[in-house]
């Protein structure tokens, strides 16, 4: 049966549960209107997004929606599959389970799109970050979204009738933590990045709160690699505010102290007359490198007490540690923030981890959905002497690496797979030792041996064990060891 493409759209509106279609390039072909009123977004707002599966940073609506609404990279490979999608509202969220089909887009509706694109959504502009359709088994994507909010019923059913392997699921659940973790951050602080539910990491969230509402400086400590500049970056662009200001790093390990005198000063003069709304930052990087004979402009700026101005300071070493000038961390921080290393909260690895790899997907013509949990256990029990930067880089050769939507062990580098079999300890049997029949399978051979050595003489063979003659006949006897001869006399 053919449709025309007038046709088909009537059709598709005629649907009463939230319906939408997407290409081989995962960009939407349509939407119904009870979409635009499950989602409060209309069609026209998401024309040109790419629906990726990833957990978006943007605050825009549109792209969050797109975001929340991505298929599984599993669907691209032919696979149906059932999923959980949540929608925020002003003041509560709508969270419906969908179900994404896989199939052949028919040609005449893709020529509608070109001859049409009012009643069939979709941006004709190419995109870089398209994938290949050809690769895929399906060049589209049909997903029709329960008319009823999930519920405790609608998840068990949901798994009894299309049930996934744990793996999957798994992988699904650690993709709507992050979601959810993203959602309760978002607000007016930017910490997309500032993955973690464990105390540590609260703790460093609760210090960069009132970091972002203060004008105090801020000194961050922490090794290399964990994320010092993005926490001061957080808190510059964490005001509730569209009129952010600068944000000036200095390589104090690296510019001569000339350079850096000399921005420090260009920096006050050009901002100290502007309005108190905007509100800019110097960002002092290997702050312990500084030429002491700074120590006082940058003092004098840290106390001057400008109110659209601002030092936030990183280290990698704790102010105790600071060689020469103790005092002068104080000064430059009095809000003080420890980063901890990567392997003082491994709790946060795998949510860390998807955020990276859903990062990837966002550019990648290939997606990934997640991690085996074996892959998972791997991250965990890895050292990570390069912290979160070290562990986005793995995951980014992960996912280049993988040929299956789930990322397993054997794709990580081999270079990190021989450290730890390398630190590994050598297996060992776990069983616990019977210590009779363990003695007394040694004294068996004990006794055996020596009746070899004396070539089965009874007498000598005693004399070599250091035992009576009568006591080794009894242990021959209870080992089974005399012969009818020896038993008889």
């Amino acid at each position: 049966m053919k449709f025309r493409p007038s046709k088909l759209i009537r059709f598709f509106q005629s649907i009463q549960q939230p319906f939408f279609l997407l290409d081989g390039d995962a960009s939407l072909l349509f939407c119904n209107n009870a979409l635009e009123e499950w989602t409060g977004c209309n069609a026209e707002q998401l024309l040109g997004q790419l629906f990726r599966y990833r957990v978006s940073a943007s605050r825009q609506k549109h792209e969050m929606i797109a975001a929340a609404l991505a298929p599984p990279p599993e669907v691209f490979h032919g696979r149906r599959c059932r999923m959980l999608l949540t929608i925020d509202r002003i003041t509560s969220q709508s969270r419906r389970y969908a179900d994404f089909i896989p199939f052949r887009i028919p040609q005449n509706l893709k020529n509608s799109q070109r001859s049409n694109p009012q009643d069939l959504q979709r941006s004709d502009a190419p995109s870089s970050n398209q994938q290949n359709v050809n690769s895929l088994h399906s060049n589209g994507i049909f997903v029709l979204v329960d008319g009823f909010e999930a519920s405790a019923i609608s998840s068990e059913r949901q798994v009894q009738e299309r049930p996934e392997t744990a793996e999957r699921q798994a992988a699904a659940e650690l993709h709507q933590a992050l979601l959810s973790f993203r959602r309760r951050q978002a607000g007016r602080f930017r910490w997309d990045r500032m993955i973690g539910a464990s105390q540590i990491m609260q703790r460093v969230r609760r210090l960069a709160r009132l970091a972002v509402d203060s004008t105090a400086s801020v000194l961050i400590v922490g090794e290399q690699g964990t994320g010092k500049e993005h926490l001061a970056s957080a808190i510059h662009y964490g005001q509730n505010s569209e009129h952010h200001g600068a944000f000036v790093p200095i390589e104090c390990q690296i510019l001569e102290q000339e350079l850096i005198n000399a921005t420090i000063y260009a920096f006050r003069k050009r901002f100290q007359r502007e309005e108190i709304s905007r509100r800019h930052t110097l960002f002092l990087k290997d702050a312990e490198a500084l030429p002491s004979t700074l120590y006082p402009l940058i003092a004098e700026f840290a106390t001057a007490g400008y109110a659209n101005q601002r030092l936030i300071a990183a280290s990698t070493l704790a102010p105790s540690q600071w060689t020469n000038h103790e005092s002068f961390p104080v000064v430059l921080g009095t809000i003080a923030i420890e980063l901890p290393p990567l392997r003082q909260r491994k709790e946060d690895i795998p949510m860390l981890a998807q955020m990276f790899l859903e990062e990837h997907n966002e550019t990648a013509n290939r997606q990934r959905s997640g991690f085996t949990s074996d892959a998972l256990d791997f991250l965990v029990q890895y050292y990570f002497p390069g912290n979160i930067e070290e562990l986005e880089q793995l995951v980014a050769e992960a996912h280049r690496q993988s040929v299956s939507t789930l990322i397993t062990v054997s794709d990580f580098p081999s270079r990190i797979r021989n450290v730890l079999e390398a630190a590994s300890p050598v297996s060992a049997d776990n069983k616990p030792i019977e210590l009779e029949p363990f003695l007394q399978n040694i004294e068996k051979e004990l006794i055996e041996r020596a009746l070899h050595l004396a070539d089965d003489n009874k007498s000598k063979a005693a004399e070599l064990l250091g035992i009576t003659r009568p006591r080794l006949y009894r242990r021959l006897e209870f080992f089974g060891l005399l012969d009818s001869e020896s038993a008889e006399n």
